[in-house]
């Protein structure tokens, strides 16, 4: 059965305080569609039956189920290309100079990831822009981080149908995947040498802590904000600042473009640098 108001209410104010997330009431079927298996799954009859099972703490392994099902996974090559294009132009020169001045390594972050589209474009455009043997002397390395654990599986495997690499340069494509055939639905691998730039880690970008020693010369956060309550997206913010060099540079999604950020210098749409 669907779930009543007040089952909908629990699980709204769970993934509010868990995940950040502001479900207005149209969220009530995507709770019903994606998060039905898992009642079945586990022969619960009642969504109250479900969130009693996961509040257990022996079950607090399904709640990772209940992230999965309910965290939006969309993600492409080159989504908003405008980024890539500043990149290039504007930010990456200046990391080259950095880079080369003081014998400093590059941390680059994608901070969910979901499929890892985003830290595969960004390791392209940097293995073309600063070369293979910067990077290979461990110049480059790019994080990527997301709480959903089916979509870093997907990530980690970096094959990729080939009906998702029409925005990928005719070049890179030759480049940096071995392809099978050119079949629509024949997949294509990422080398292995882009695959070693990455990381991937599952985290919660709404912990308190996170589990990172390093700061960050890029993050891109993109298209995360949209979803969260507004006080929390304040929160994460700051907390990615907090990540960030002296100098470094916080890409934003193009929709998430009006704020007004402590100790950052806004360059272009939705672009940051920390002063």
């Amino acid at each position: 059965p669907e779930p009543t108001e007040d089952e909908f209410n629990l699980f709204r104010k769970l993934v509010q305080k868990e995940l950040g997330f502001e479900w207005g009431d149209d969220k009530k079927y995507l709770l019903y569609s994606r998060v039905q298996r898992r009642l079945q799954k586990n022969k619960l009859k009642t969504f109250q039956d479900y969130y009693d099972f996961i509040e257990r703490e022996e079950n607090k392994s399904e709640r990772q189920y209940l992230y999965n099902a309910v965290t939006t996974t969309k993600s492409e090559f080159y989504r908003e290309k405008k980024h890539f294009d500043f990149l290039r132009q504007n930010i990456f020169p200046e990391l080259k100079k950095l880079a080369s001045s003081r014998q400093h390594k590059l941390r680059f972050w994608s901070a969910g990831c979901s499929t890892g589209e985003e830290p595969y474009t960004l390791a392209f455009e940097s293995h073309d822009f600063f070369g293979a043997s910067f990077i290979s002397n461990g110049g480059l390395r790019i994080l990527g981080s997301d709480v959903n654990t089916d979509v870093l599986e997907s990530a980690i495997q970096g094959c990729y149908a080939e009906k998702f690499l029409s925005p990928i340069p005719d070049s890179f494509r030759r480049r940096y995947f071995s392809s099978e055939s050119e079949k629509p639905n024949s997949h294509n691998q990422i080398k292995t040498e882009i695959q070693r730039l990455i990381q991937f880690r599952q985290f919660n970008l709404m912990s308190s802590e996170y589990p990172i020693a390093t700061k960050f010369q890029l993050i891109f956060c993109r298209n995360v904000l949209y979803y969260l309550k507004p006080e929390r997206r304040e929160l994460l913010i700051s907390k990615l600042v907090d990540h960030l060099e002296e100098g470094g540079w916080l890409v934003l999604g193009i929709t998430e473009s009006g704020y007004r950020i402590d100790k950052m210098e806004k360059h272009s749409i939705s672009i940051y640098q920390k002063t």
